[in-house]
């Protein structure tokens, strides 16, 4: 028969494992929210540069129109989020988007990067890809 001691290592690991589930959803929603700031964030970026003097005349005519459609799939991507959630994370991803233009020493040399990463938005539909 079952020892005192082992129904207690199969209660013990019954508990572990139920109470690791909650933190395991735990994870991933705050994965998805960083996630989701990180690229808000980004596209909120290359918008910003995009509209700077200095940038205008190193962008192709698809260089705008391919980051106003990764906003707007950014948007889009947001209403997985409460309404509540929307408001923070979009105030998070404008403050990212701020961050990153402090440590850009020279917008321009964003460009190829902004084109990649919207393009890669715009096809993903703002979704990680593994």
């Amino acid at each position: 028969m079952y020892s005192p001691s082992l129904r207690f290592q199969m209660l013990s690991l019954l508990l572990m494992f139920q109470f690791t589930a909650p933190l395991a959803a735990q994870d991933n929603d705050q994965a998805r929210w960083i996630e989701a700031k990180d690229k808000w964030g980004q596209v909120l970026f290359c918008q910003t540069i995009y509209k700077m003097p200095e940038v205008q005349n190193r962008l192709y005519d698809f260089d705008v129109k391919q980051c106003d459609e990764a906003a707007q799939v950014m948007n889009n991507a947001m209403n997985v989020f409460s309404k509540q959630d929307q408001v923070q994370l979009k105030a998070m991803a404008e403050q990212h988007a701020y961050r990153l233009s402090r440590f850009t020493s020279e917008p321009y040399q964003s460009v190829p990067a902004c084109r990649e990463f919207c393009q890669e938005v715009t096809e993903t539909g703002g979704q990680a890809h593994d």
